[in-house]
């Protein structure tokens, strides 16, 4: 089946399930659910071990539910018929609620294709040949994680959510002055900038890593 593909090739995913009357029926005989959120929306969740009929195998299988708190005087009632379910498939060992917001983070991807294309030219086609397209392409996404990893470990948390555009504006394009003296041109450029000292930090933060 679709994930024997990923398990062959010892890939890790997260993959969400249709809720269907027989996955409905497993889950309802669980009855130690753990509580995650307890505010505005209640959210709780379990792991429990499922076989789906075009599956060969049981899986892993986190399953959350989450019903909206409503304000006022009275008790709330938790019935069964108010709850939300999702369930997703997984390789990991996280809790319920961990897989449930790794999953979610799904609606961020248009975000890290944009900033792909629009900091590191993956959608730039280099050559006519496909396996040095394949190693352009690579060697960008290289880069890519390369500097989200710098900015996870070394950056300040106000530069964290910075794009590389961002970023080499802040701190790589350095302003300077064009000076012409007889007919000789000078270019002259700024010796010190405006987040010198947070760029030091950052240096000083890279030479400790492994």
């Amino acid at each position: 089946d679709f994930y024997d593909f990923w398990e062959s090739r010892q890939i890790g995913y997260v993959g969400k399930l249709k809720w269907t009357s027989r996955l409905a029926q497993q889950v309802s005989e669980c009855k130690h659910w753990t509580r995650f959120v307890d505010e505005d929306w209640i959210i709780e969740g379990i792991v429990l071990f499922y076989k789906a009929s075009t599956w060969l195998k049981t899986r892993r299988v986190a399953v959350i539910r989450k019903m909206q708190r409503y304000a006022d005087d009275h008790p709330l009632l938790e019935l069964d018929t108010f709850w939300q379910y999702e369930a997703m498939v997984t390789t990991e060992s996280w809790e319920a609620i961990d897989v449930w917001r790794f999953y979610n983070q799904r609606c961020c991807m248009e975000n890290y294709i944009k900033e792909g294309k629009n900091g590191f030219a993956i959608h730039r086609i280099a050559t006519q040949s496909f396996a040095a397209n394949e190693m352009d392409l690579l060697l960008k996404l290289l880069a890519y994680n390369l500097f989200e990893r710098f900015k996870l470990q070394c950056c300040d948390p106000i530069q964290r959510s910075f794009t590389i555009q961002r970023f080499r504006r802040e701190f790589i394009q350095c302003a300077g002055v064009l000076v012409r003296s007889g007919r000789q041109f000078t270019l002259k450029l700024a010796e010190s900038f405006q987040n010198r000292w947070a760029w030091l930090r950052m240096e000083r933060k890279s030479i400790l890593l492994e």
